[in-house]
């Protein structure tokens, strides 16, 4: 197994997906039914999807807040690879505003808030190994909003027989609940 580069810098921003460009700098993200319009400079409720010059930026991008081996019987699964282990992570921000989260310190949190640290999705199947996990689960916020990253690390965690568990609120919108599904798949087949 290769060294894993997990303390390198992030080089630049992850340009995001699902939103159009608006008048006066403004951006539409159309992700989930908030339908944010966010001025330049500024986040959408999330706090992870980004305005800069324009352009939508998904900052949770390579960019884990929390790291975590679980039993996979702390997932809210049925008789899914019991006795094993899952890599477990989550970013900074979430679409929801929750009284009662459980994790509300990062949920809440702007990406510049959190102890993150750089890990590139190629990256996080071989944590899992080295970790002893047959799985990957994307939790502790919602990862809708950090759903390229979730893409691309599914796609390398396919190439070592990694599974991987989505917990998540389910609050994305119906119309592109199926892009999202739609570029899922292409970006895991291809």
């Amino acid at each position: 197994m290769s060294d894993l580069k997990v303390l390198q810098k992030t080089e630049a921003l992850h340009e995001a997906l699902w939103w159009e460009p608006e008048g006066n700098g403004r951006v539409h993200c159309f992700l989930c039914p908030r339908h944010c319009h966010i001025h330049a400079g500024q986040s959408g409720f999330c706090f992870i999807r980004i305005n800069q010059d324009g352009k939508l930026y998904n900052l949770g991008y390579g960019a884990p807040a929390a790291l975590q081996i679980d039993p996979i019987e702390k997932k809210p699964l049925n008789h899914f690879l019991p006795g094993t282990r899952v890599f477990s992570m989550g970013t900074a921000g979430c679409n929801m505003g929750c009284f009662f989260c459980q994790n509300w310190d990062i949920s809440k949190s702007h990406q510049d808030q959190v102890r993150s640290q750089p890990v590139p999705p190629e990256e996080v199947p071989l944590l899992a190994l080295k970790y002893g996990c047959d799985s990957i689960a994307f939790t502790y916020n919602e990862p809708t909003i950090w759903g390229e990253y979730v893409i691309d690390i599914c796609r390398a965690a396919k190439g070592y027989g990694l599974k991987t568990v989505m917990v998540t609120n389910g609050y994305i919108t119906y119309e592109h609940s199926t892009i999202y599904t739609i570029t899922w798949t292409r970006r895991m087949w291809t």
